[in-house]
């Protein structure tokens, strides 16, 4: 799946986490490098987060920054569910930090999640309230 973020328009530190990316797309082309697939996902995941949080945590993202989160996130969830379908066994996964299958289905989850949470559409107003109050508390 290429890129469909125009590269030209991705402003640092957005960037490097693109052109990651791109080395991760074409080295799941060649599945005898399976395990180095594997780890450099996880690299770019972890400058993944560390962008995310820099850039819409920290301060107030604008429009492009969550255009551009929303692009990287979802070739990240592409890769890893590519990951996830590929064969591997548990001493390898342990061998790359991953520890189970199960680890990496929750690693993906948790990139679905996120996307859900920034990207995702929104709840009606009653079932909002119902979740805060739920979550949060609130007058009895």
């Amino acid at each position: 799946m290429p890129n469909t973020i125009d590269q030209k328009q991705i402003p640092d530190p957005w960037a490097a986490v693109d052109r990651l990316i791109g080395e991760l797309w074409q080295a799941e082309q060649r599945p005898r490098d399976y395990l180095f697939t594997l780890r450099l996902w996880d690299v770019t995941v972890r400058l993944f987060r560390w962008v995310e949080t820099r850039q819409l945590i920290e301060r107030e993202p604008t429009p492009e920054d969550l255009k551009i989160h929303e692009g990287l996130l979802s070739a990240l969830l592409s890769i890893g569910l590519l990951l996830e379908a590929g064969k591997i066994n548990d001493a390898e996964l342990a061998y790359y930090g991953v520890g189970r299958p199960e680890n990496l289905t929750a690693y993906i989850r948790e990139l679905r999640d996120t996307w859900l949470m920034w990207h995702g559409p929104e709840l009606e107003p009653a079932r909002a309230a119902e979740l805060e109050k739920a979550i949060f508390g609130g007058a009895t």
